[in-house]
């Protein structure tokens, strides 16, 4: 023993001759020198032949045959007197403490535990000199000394040994050293090569069962720490390195990490490397630094790979890689691909058709790797292709799909031309690609290629959003029949990520893919884009002004718009397809009219055109008359962008957004007809401001219609009447309103007899008379009378429904004064063009509700009693003039009454009718004082009166009679003026009065009814009873005089 330590002292003099040259290179920067050693740590060290064989054999030695208390005081006595500072000694030493621990494990680990317990006085300053003088000790360099020894003893001890001791105390010891130190790069080596040895030794051993590695979480939660802390800039050492070596050995050990873990793990380390910029071609030794560490990554992600080699697993591997894979830095894009293809080669001879992807993964993956094939650096598009090749042969393999050698070829064919530098050319050969791989691809595969594909615009370069899209593109191309099912979701990702794309070609071809889906799936891409939130967006109007670019596909997109509006106003259809699905689904009016806004300003017009123009007048109109119910308003949206530069009008009534969108797209239609004097009668007549009131709107629309009518460009009616007769039988009360407010000025035009509509008009007009909507009845009726001036001939034809719908406008339950107005409207039309023997029995019943209207409250249904009373006087010949006469004679004191009438409409309208009705007395006396009065002079109409009332006395004084009875019960009418003209009348009547009727009146009642009027507050009444009560005494004293009993 002796001997060989003797031995080893006369080595180490020999060695100290390079002392120098080793102490230089400690104190050189931390880099690695051409010998390999790494500041001043040569790792792994190669021990002279002789000084090692010395070492080797007192290990061999210590190891056995030899009592423990005498291999302890050696070992001891051995760490002292070691020259740690010396790299021949410290690893002889470590080698000898490694092969003593074959036989003497616990002797040898005691030692150590010994020896740091007595240095541990001097802990503070480590300069152990106490024993060596000449050499003192650095705290470093024993620390790292100390670690090595510790693994080393795990290599080489008995298997059962080092189950026993592994976590406590070698592992544990390494841990404290390290965490106890400073550090440094020679401690972290020493550390990692620690780390190393521990694991490897453990996984070396062939029976370990479940033994768990107590110490795994600790190891790997301090080489995640050394990894962070190394620069990303920079590399300088092969710590990197040696830290992801140490994660390689420790992810093969029990307890294995768990999903969550080995991501992060992966993460830190591809960060660590990736991120590192390529090593220019002067420094070898950096460049072997920098091989090294890709490599070391690489056997990292393979090792925690295989725990998880599954779909799941795979996806989360390149989730981590994703980001470097789009990286704005070539030289980051470049490792990145070469990574993901070592991976996926790992993957493919791992699993193979074992485990198939799942649903949509491929297309997942195929859209992160496919822009790379048009990377401007050569390597990365050929890394790029080789791992969609892999990819294609992977999902082919797993789906058994038709994947045969002439694909392959074209591949490799493409794979060739991609080595050229003309970027329009490898931007054809990506086409070509995508078009080879669209056959591997499955519907769900194909969303989620584009959903991949429009994720990464903008990440990166033009370039690879112009191979995103190329890609996108082909694959609509070739696939769009097919993808029926699909349209929403792709359609949501390219409006989705659309604002994200800055370059106009690139939005261009997406735009253009867009619209190839709409031409085949018309309703799902209309439903999709009409679900987009307002304001319209940029991007959105792009999309339809791209449409609008397109005539004969904005007409077709024009009725399908047109018919999602008119939807509202159909009864809803059960789905017989998907597409009626897509059809029927709810979308926001306000956006579809934006929509129609947008692509009427937009489109260039022209006579193919123009034949939309009466759909797309009567869609909005339809559209208008919806939006004038509180419940049909929509939400106050920010539209006015569209439509206007200006901020939003701040009125209190103003029209709700629907309205105004409504009423601007109309007024560009007209606009678009080219018609300025249409266009100023509009402005002039205030159409426009009477469509947007909801009080005013069905006068708007009827003078819309009437000035359609009379345009000289007028070939857009009969299209436009058949919709109206179309809305007239919808189901929705708003749309059958406006329609019939449309033909109310129709049927006033020739128009509907001439396209022969008129039957259909009148039926629909029918059912509309009979509802009970009373402005619908009402528009039904006006509509109905203007037959009588669009198609005169007609009435007679439909005498028998126009007089009982009017008929029953008059006597109806419940029927408004609106509605029997109108009705009486209507009768005076038609009774215009109608003969005594066209009205049959109504003639009766049309009489007798006119006199009962008379002395109704309302002006306009006496204003209108008294006109058809006067029309029915013209009509009268033989068979009605007897009835009629005794109609006259019952009307006939109203008539005198209502001359006076406080509504001057009703007064002249009164007058007039009773003149006419004057011939129907038979009296030659009272037509001649009818001719050449005066019905406006007041003292004229006296005289006519006074005429009547001599006439009458002479003739028929019972009548006189009774039309004072009649008169005197006019005194309590409502109406002042009645009440005068009655008090004037009786006191005509009386002064013409014959005795013998006189004698017949009952005075005090008279008396009391014109002395009640006395306290009325109207003077001019009080005034007139006051006069008539005088007369009234005047003849109650010629009664008396006249008496021979001289008594009342």
């Amino acid at each position: 023993m002796n001997k060989i330590k003797r031995e080893m002292r006369h080595w180490g003099n020999m060695d100290n001759k390079s002392d120098h040259l080793r102490r230089t290179s400690r104190d050189l920067p931390l880099a690695v020198t051409p010998e390999g050693r790494v500041g001043g740590l040569r790792l792994p060290l190669s021990l002279p032949p002789r000084q090692g064989f010395l070492y080797r054999a007192l290990g061999f030695t210590l190891a056995t045959g030899l009592e423990a208390d005498k291999v302890e005081v050696l070992l001891l006595e051995l760490l002292y007197k070691t020259d740690y500072s010396n790299d021949f000694d410290r690893e002889g030493v470590i080698l000898c403490f490694g092969l003593c621990a074959r036989g003497q494990a616990k002797t040898v680990l005691g030692v150590l535990h010994d020896f740091e317990e007595r240095i541990q006085e001097s802990e503070q300053s480590w300069q152990i000199g106490a024993w060596r003088k000449d050499h003192p000790w650095r705290r470093e360099t024993v620390k790292g000394a100390l670690m090595v020894m510790y693994s080393c003893v795990a290599s080489y001890c008995h298997p059962q040994m080092l189950l026993i001791h592994v976590d406590n105390p070698i592992t544990a010891k390494i841990i404290h050293h390290y965490s106890s130190s400073c550090q440094d790069i020679c401690l972290k080596l020493a550390f990692m090569k620690s780390v190393v040895q521990v694991t490897d030794a453990i996984k070396n051993i062939k029976d370990l069962e479940d033994f768990q590695f107590a110490q795994k979480a600790t190891l790997t939660g301090i080489i995640m720490a050394i990894i962070k802390a190394e620069p990303t800039d920079s590399l300088v050492s092969p710590v990197r390195t040696m830290a992801m070596d140490a994660l390689s050995y420790l992810s093969k050990l029990k307890p294995f990490y768990a999903t969550e873990e080995s991501s992060e793990l992966m993460d830190i380390s591809i960060h660590s490397v990736i991120s590192l910029q390529p090593p220019g071609d002067s420094n070898e030794s950096i460049k072997t630094l920098y091989t090294n560490a890709l490599h070391a990554l690489e056997q990292l992600m393979e090792g925690l790979m295989q725990r998880h080699l599954d779909p799941k697993g795979l996806q989360e591997m390149v989730h981590l890689l994703e980001k470097w894979i789009l990286s704005e830095k070539e030289w980051e894009r470049e490792k990145a691909v070469n990574l993901h293809l070592h991976l996926m080669k790992i993957y493919v001879q791992s699993v193979g058709v074992c485990i198939p992807l799942k649903l949509g993964q491929f297309g997942g993956l195929v859209g992160l790797i496919a822009p790379g094939t048009c990377d401007s650096h050569r390597k990365t598009r050929l890394a790029s292709m080789d791992v969609l090749a892999s990819l294609l042969d992977l999902h082919a393999s797993q789906t058994c799909s038709s994947w045969g050698a002439s694909k392959e070829l074209e591949l490799e064919k493409c794979k060739e031309d991609l080595q050229g530098s003309d970027m329009e050319k490898i931007f054809s050969i990506s086409s070509r690609i995508s078009k080879v791989a669209c056959l591997q691809f499955n519907c769900d595969e194909v969303v989620s290629l584009v959903q991949k594909l429009c994720e990464n615009f903008g990440a990166m370069d033009l370039q690879h959003d112009k191979a995103s899209v190329t890609w996108i593109c082909t694959f609509l191309q070739m696939r769009v029949k097919e993808l029926e099912d699909k349209v929403p979701e792709i359609l949501g990702a390219i409006l989705a990520h659309l604002p994200t794309v800055d370059h106009r070609e690139v939005r261009r071809l997406l735009i253009e893919g867009l619209l190839l889906l709409a031409h085949y799936h018309q309703e799902t891409v209309l439903t999709a884009l009409l679900r987009q939130p307002l304001p319209m967006e940029s991007h959105l109007t792009e999309v339809w002004l791209a449409v609008a670019e397109n005539v004969p596909f904005a007409r077709t997109m024009l009725h399908a718009l047109m018919g999602r509006l008119q939807a509202r106003f159909t009864p809803r259809a059960n789905a017989a397809s998907k597409a009626d699905i897509w059809r029927l689904a709810a979308v926001d009016p306000l956006m579809t009219l934006c929509t129609i806004h947008l692509l009427v300003e937009r489109m260039d017009w022209d006579n193919r055109l123009l034949d939309l123009f009466p759909d797309l007048v009567y869609t909005l109109l339809l559209q208008l008359g919806s939006s004038q119910g509180p419940e049909a308003v929509s939400p106050v949206l920010k539209t006015w962008r569209l439509i206007h530069t200006g901020t939003l009008p701040e009125e209190p009534h103003a029209a709700p957004p629907s309205s105004r969108v409504t009423i601007r797209s109309m007024q560009l239609l007209f606009r678009r007809l080219n018609s300025e004097s249409l266009l100023c009668t509009l402005e002039e007549q205030g159409v426009w401001t009477l469509l947007e009131s909801s009080s005013t709107f069905l006068q708007g629309v009827s003078q819309l219609a009437r000035l359609c009518v009379q345009s000289p460009q007028g070939y857009y009616r009969q299209r436009l009447s058949e919709l109206v007769l179309r809305g007239m039988a919808s189901e929705a009360l708003s749309c059958r309103i406006s329609s019939t407010a449309v033909c109310m000025e129709f049927m006033s035009d020739p128009i509907l007899h001439q396209e022969k509509l008129l039957k259909r008009a009148v039926l629909m007009l029918e059912k509309g008379a009979e509802q009970e909507d009373e402005v619908l009845r009402m528009l039904s009726l006006r509509a109905l009378g203007n037959m009588a001036l669009g198609a005169p001939r007609k009435v007679r034809q439909y005498r028998k429904l126009l007089l009982e719908k009017c008929l029953c406008s008059l006597r109806g339950p419940g029927v408004s004064t609106s509605v029997t107005s109108e009705g009486l409207e209507v009768l005076a039309k038609v009774l215009v063009e109608l003969r005594e023997g066209d009205l049959g029995s109504t003639f009766n019943a049309i009489s007798e509700q006119c006199r009962a209207f008379f002395d109704n409250e309302s002006e306009l249904l006496r204003l209108k009693a008294f006109i058809v009373f006067g029309k029915l006087a013209q009509v009268v010949r033989i068979s009605k003039k007897h009835f009629f006469k005794q109609e006259v004679k019952k009307a006939w004191v109203p008539l005198m009454l209502h001359c006076q009438d406080p509504c001057s409409d009703a007064a002249q309208a009164c007058m007039a009718t009773m003149f006419q009705c004057v011939h129907f007395w038979g009296w030659r006396a009272l037509q001649s004082s009818a001719d050449h009065s005066d019905a406006a002079a007041p003292k004229e109409m006296i005289g006519f009166q006074m005429t009547l009332c001599s006439v009458l006395t002479q003739k028929k004084p019972a009548v006189l009679y009774n039309f004072l009875l009649e008169t005197m019960t006019y005194v309590k009418s409502n109406l002042s003026r009645i009440r005068i003209a009655a008090c004037n009348l009786a006191g005509i009547i009386m002064k013409q009065m014959s005795a013998r009727y006189l004698k017949k009146l009952d005075f005090p009642a008279l008396r009391n009814s014109l002395q009640e009027l006395q306290l009325d507050s109207d003077p001019g009444v009080w005034r007139a009873a006051l006069e008539t009560l005088n007369i009234l005494d005047t003849c109650s004293q010629q009664r008396l005089l006249a008496s021979p009993e001289g008594i009342p």
